[in-house]
């Protein structure tokens, strides 16, 4: 009895697994789809066929488009998070450092417009697409507080003694660079380090 409970534990591990990664496969392909060609472009067919999966799998796991949407969104937005969140670990157990925070930011902010700017074109696209939803607004208050869980971390310490102020003006000059590159096409962001640092060192120095 024992080995058979055993194995039909594994066996049902092993198949929500498989579907985790199905589900992980479909959203990162919605992703991709949008960054190339723009939200109007997703359906169940595109997006299976992009993902390498049975269409019948992108509509179990999502019955219909801006449910698929909302998970793109929602993992862009995990995805940013965890980058911050990964900074902050690095820069962790010390005081504000901040030539050290704009050296990071920097160089997360041009690697979010050179090498994962698709992603990040990908993020926008989806923010106005599902601008005004329930759903899209629990989402974004969740993103606000996993960025302001991590920045009042880092910036408990900040000479301003207002560190959930001081993040929120943080994430919205990032904000308004990165989207500012994206809008004018921009190629050469090697600019952004310096406007990064200044920024950095006018609100919180």
């Amino acid at each position: 009895m024992y080995c058979k409970l055993v194995a039909v534990t594994t066996e049902t591990g092993r198949r929500a697994e498989a579907s985790r990664r199905i589900r992980d496969a479909i959203v990162a392909a919605t992703v991709r789809i949008v960054a190339r060609e723009g939200v109007a472009a997703v359906s169940h067919r595109r997006v299976a066929a992009e993902a390498g999966v049975a269409l019948s799998s992108t509509t179990w796991h999502f019955k219909a488009k801006p449910d698929i949407l909302e998970a793109a969104l929602q993992w862009t937005a995990s995805r940013e998070v965890d980058r911050i969140a990964a900074i902050a670990e690095r820069l962790g157990g010390r005081e504000l450092d901040l030539p050290a925070w704009a050296r990071e930011l920097g160089d997360w902010l041009v690697e979010e417009l050179t090498a994962e700017r698709k992603s990040t074109v990908a993020l926008y696209r989806l923010q106005v697409e599902l601008l005004g939803s329930e759903r899209a607004r629990e989402l974004h208050r969740a993103w606000g507080r996993g960025l302001l869980e991590v920045g009042e971390r880092a910036l408990a310490d900040s000479p301003t003694g207002t560190p959930e102020l001081d993040v929120r003006l943080v994430a919205a000059t990032l904000d308004g660079l990165r989207m500012g590159v994206l809008s004018s096409g921009e190629e050469d962001v090697e600019w952004v380090r310096a406007a990064v640092a200044r920024q950095l060192q006018a609100l919180l120095g």
